[in-house]
Order: structure tokens, then sequence, then C-alpha cells
């Protein structure tokens, strides 16, 4: 495996976990209690919930660079190269 695919992978994952960040913000922000038998109630912080899309706005776009950069390295290569480093490893 080489590192190119590596840093596209975490980057792939960093995107996925940004973006699932960012849709659970609310249910992260929220404080939930029982209001009785079998019933849930809870409020959301405003703040933490715009933390929590921040953050995962931050972390997804981390990701998307990432993939983006192991993406333009795969793609410069030329077949030659890739050969040279499979065969004899990478400098």
């Amino acid at each position: 495996m080489s590192r190119i695919f590596v840093v596209l992978l975490i980057g792939i994952g960093l995107a996925i976990g940004g973006c699932a960040l960012m849709l659970g913000a609310h249910g992260l922000a929220t404080s939930w209690q029982s209001l009785g038998p079998n019933s849930w109630g809870g409020e959301t912080d405003l703040t933490k919930e715009w933390v929590y899309r921040e953050m995962g706005f931050v972390i997804l776009a981390f990701g998307l660079v990432l993939a983006g950069l192991a993406s333009f390295q795969w793609l410069n290569t030329s077949p030659t190269d890739r050969v040279l480093r499979q065969t004899f490893g990478s400098p």
C-alpha cells in the first residue's frame, strides 16, 4: 500500500467523520432528560450546536484537502514512476 493510498484513505475517513459530526450536531448539543415513564425531552444549547457544526466543517474540509492532494499526486505521477516505486520502493 503506497503512501498516496494511505493519505487518500485518511482524507476520505476524515471527510466522512466531519460530515457525520455536522449532521449529528443537534443531537450532540441536546441535554436529554427523563420527563416520566417512557418520555424524554431536552434542551438544545445553540452555542454547542454551532461549535459541533464548525468542528465538523473544519474536519470535513481538512479531509477533502488531503484526499484532493493525494489524488493530484497519484494522477500527476507517470506510469513509469509508479512501476519503479512499486519495484524498488519509494525514495
